[in-house]
Parts: C-alpha cells; sequence; structure tokens
C-alpha cells in the first residue's frame, strides 16, 4: 500500500477509531481531522512544501480562550501504528507535539496547532522539533530548577543582587581582574 492509499485510509487512535477526514489546515497545507477528537495528523514533507511558500506568520493576539485537549500518553500512528515521540513545544502555553520519525508525521491535539499561530510559530514547526530545540527547553528547566534551589537556600534579595551584579561584570572589559580583586579581598 502506497503512501496516498494510507492516508486515504487513516483512522485515529482516539476511543472512537474515526476515519480521519482530509482538510487544510492552513491554506494550502494539506492535513487530515478526527472530527470526534479534533486531532490532525499532518505530513512533515507537505508541511515543508507549504512553508518554502508561506507568508510569515504574524503574532496573533487574540484574548479569546483557547480550547486545548492534550492526550498524557504516546499516541499511536494513525499511519503505521508505531508509537509516536512526544516533543515539548516550549510555547506558553507548553504543549507536547507527537512525532512518528518513521512516517515524518505529526500529531497535533485539538488547539495546538492554533497556540502556534497565535504565538506565530507556524512557521517554525521542523525548528520546535529539532534536537537543538528540545535540548535547549531540557536546559531551561535545569536552570530554572537550579535557581529555585538557590532562591530558597540565599533568598530572593541575595540572588536578585546576584544577578544584578553578573549583569554588570558581564559588561565590564576587564571582569577577570575584576572578579580576582574581589576573591582577594584587594
Amino acid at each position: 500500500m502506497d503512501m496516498q492509499q494510507q492516508r486515504a485510509t487513516l483512522r485515529c487512535a482516539c476511543s472512537e477509531h474515526s476515519a480521519m477526514a482530509g482538510f487544510e489546515l492552513a491554506p494550502g497545507l494539506p492535513a487530515h481531522r478526527c472530527p470526534p477528537c479534533g486531532g490532525t495528523w499532518l505530513a512533515l514533507d507537505e508541511y515543508r512544501e507549504w512553508n518554502e511558500t508561506a507568508p510569515a506568520a504574524p503574532v496573533v493576539d487574540d484574548s479569546t480562550p483557547l480550547v486545548m485537549f492534550e492526550t498524557t500518553s504516546a499516541r499511536a500512528c494513525p499511519v503505521c501504528a508505531r508509537l509516536m515521540q512526544r516533543l515539548r513545544s516550549g510555547t506558553e502555553p507548553d504543549f507536547r507535539i507527537d512525532r512518528c520519525a518513521a512516517c515524518q508525521s505529526v500529531w497535533f491535539d485539538e488547539g495546538e496547532w492554533e497556540a502556534l499561530v497565535r504565538q506565530g510559530l507556524r512557521n517554525r514547526l521542523v525548528e520546535l522539533l529539532s534536537d537543538g530545540w528540545q535540548r535547549q527547553l531540557q536546559a531551561d528547566e535545569v536552570r530554572a530548577g537550579r535557581e529555585a534551589v538557590l532562591r530558597a537556600r540565599h533568598g530572593d534579595a541575595c540572588m536578585d543582587e546576584l544577578a544584578r551584579m553578573r549583569a554588570w561584570l558581564e559588561l565590564q572589559p576587564e571582569r577577570d581582574e575584576l572578579l580576582a580583586l574581589l576573591r582577594t579581598g584587594w
């Protein structure tokens, strides 16, 4: 069965196992949606092709609450039935985008694509899925955890003052000499 035939018979992994219907996720961007759960399957090759000519998306200032439904467990790919990898978006709100490396496709739970559009990130999907983006998210999380521990140990006032001094030192051309003076008590 070729990819075109597989796409014609896509079935969602939700409890209803519904047939997925083709539609346009954005003008000129074909995808498939599960009517009962609102999830969307998108082939990354079609996304890349669309993204080459798609205009940059502005940040949408919309105060309407975004309805999002996110599954908490790994999802089976509608094409190959392998478990999809769950990758963090690193956006606000943070959510997970499911990616099938074998089929080069992604799954958006209800509201996730809209969240990317609202933040002007619809043209950066491939970057969000990259190893570099995911490593940066992990590093930021570790840094935030370490700062929380230090703030609990030394207090907010002390840590804020250290942050102010660090920012000042980074602007100084002779910062190593200044640090040495502080350590030795000059």
